[in-house]
């Protein structure tokens, strides 16, 4: 009876000792994790910007994509070659105002700047569309755009 008493005993000792973690291993848990995170975190937040401006050059080129499409869609209707113009400015005539009414029609109606998230396309206002019919090419850019640069995609007609 006296073994078995001892055994019980230390048993419901063990079960009082055992009641979590202490605070000195929590707090080296979370040490380690907010390290963790520190490195993660700066090697992802390049990414995401990074992410943004393709995001923003992927809209660009829908429009250089659209500017090629309407040229052919509206080539036998146009009186001139198309030049460089701002595809949401009203006051376009002739055949640049036949494409851009196309291309409209392509993408969107209106222009909204909300659509592009990256610092690079901050202040942009509307879309330049050039046409080069030397070199048969079609460049589309982001006008007002903080780096225009970045964001500026050719294609060929």
């Amino acid at each position: 009876m006296k073994i078995m008493n001892k055994f019980q005993k230390k048993l419901a000792n063990r079960k009082k000792d055992n009641k979590g973690f202490s605070l000195v291993e929590l707090i080296i848990v979370i040490a380690i994790m907010a390290i963790l995170v520190g490195i993660v975190g700066t090697q992802v937040i390049p990414y995401i910007n990074k992410s943004k401006i393709e995001k923003d050059r992927q809209l660009v080129n829908s429009y250089c994509t659209a500017a090629v499409s309407a040229y052919s869609m509206v080539a036998g209707e146009l009186t001139s070659d198309p030049t460089s113009f701002e595809v949401y400015d009203n006051s376009l005539s002739g055949s640049n105002k036949t494409v851009a009414d196309k291309i409209k029609e392509l993408t969107y109606d209106s222009f909204d700047a909300t659509k592009f998230k990256s610092k690079e396309a901050q202040g942009c206002s509307n879309v330049t569309i050039t046409f080069n019919s030397t070199n048969h090419t079609v460049t589309a850019t982001l006008k007002d755009a903080a780096t225009p640069g970045d964001l500026t995609v050719t294609s060929d007609m």
